[in-house]
């Protein structure tokens, strides 16, 4: 599967997404709903949210790296797309509940910049690994 074939599957689902998103979001009434209409509500806006964020880093990354793998800005994009959307979808909740809070803004920033500087320290680590192993003809 090439990039435009990628994206464009990428982007189907996302249309879905943000479709059922929109339809919950006529369809319920946050006042009277349930914990169910609320879990799909974040739910189908996580995912469009996901998408979204994974479509746009994936076509900067590709436009700016072009001759870099391209796997590479695909798997960032998404790994950072859904740490993005986790981190809205959570202050979101939290700003429902009234628990928000800017430190705990700044904490929940702080352990996503955790994470992420977590999977680019192992993945470079492990590029070098496979890159020092291979054997030389």
């Amino acid at each position: 599967m090439n990039l435009r074939q990628y994206l464009l599957i990428l982007a189907l689902g996302t249309a879905v997404a943000l479709g059922a998103w929109a339809i919950v979001l006529m369809a319920i009434d946050p006042a009277t709903a349930g914990g169910l209409s609320l879990l799909i509500f974040y739910v189908t806006l996580g995912s469009g949210l996901v998408g979204l964020f994974t479509i746009v880093g994936t076509v900067l990354r590709a436009r700016k790296f072009k001759d870099s793998g391209i796997g590479i800005a695909v798997t960032r994009s998404l790994r950072q797309g859904t740490l993005l959307s986790i981190l809205l979808i959570a202050s979101l909740i939290l700003l429902s509940t009234g628990r928000f809070s800017t430190p705990l803004l700044f904490l929940m920033v702080g352990i996503s910049a955790l994470i992420e500087f977590f999977f680019l320290f192992f993945q470079e680590r492990h590029a070098g690994i496979e890159t020092e192993t291979e054997p030389t003809a």
